[in-house]
């Protein structure tokens, strides 16, 4: 091939390298996103399994929290928050103290402190990846600009 150029299978025909680097980098950005996405969600299951068991009064283990979230033990034990507090579920967790203290409405404290880390984890996301898409959008306007002008 020619130097500075590079096979493009999607449209079948020679492409800048360059052209062809950022896509692919474009591509693997988002992959790492999903990616994120992807063990977020697994962090927010997990969080709300433990919630669910504590309520329930169930006992507390990397087996039963893999269960009820329907996640992966490696998961559990690889993701540090989780795995701490899991051990620290049963190293405090009593037979007879296993309900925990309830709000006026019904939702026990650790149900909304649950809840406002799992919302918090996602709008840190979301401005991260809004603040990749505004960058990728400004880059691609001036790319378009200067191939208007050239």
């Amino acid at each position: 091939g020619h130097a500075g150029w590079s096979y493009n299978w999607q449209n079948g025909g020679p492409m800048p390298l360059a052209e062809n680097r950022r896509r692919w980098s474009l591509h693997d950005g988002r992959r790492q996103q999903a990616a994120q996405r992807k063990s977020d969600d697994a962090t927010a299951k997990a969080q709300r399994a433990l919630i669910a068991l504590h309520t329930k009064g169930r006992p507390i283990n990397f087996n039963t929290v893999a269960a009820e979230a329907s996640v992966s033990k490696d998961f559990l034990y690889a993701n540090s928050d989780i795995r701490r507090q899991i051990i620290q579920h049963r190293k405090t967790a009593a037979p007879e103290s296993r309900r925990p203290a309830t709000t006026p409405s019904g939702r026990s404290d650790a149900s909304s402190v649950v809840k406002l880390a799992v919302a918090s984890t996602a709008l840190r996301r979301l401005r991260t990846e809004n603040e990749i898409l505004r960058s990728e959008n400004a880059r691609l306007l001036g790319d378009l600009t200067a191939l208007r002008r050239g």
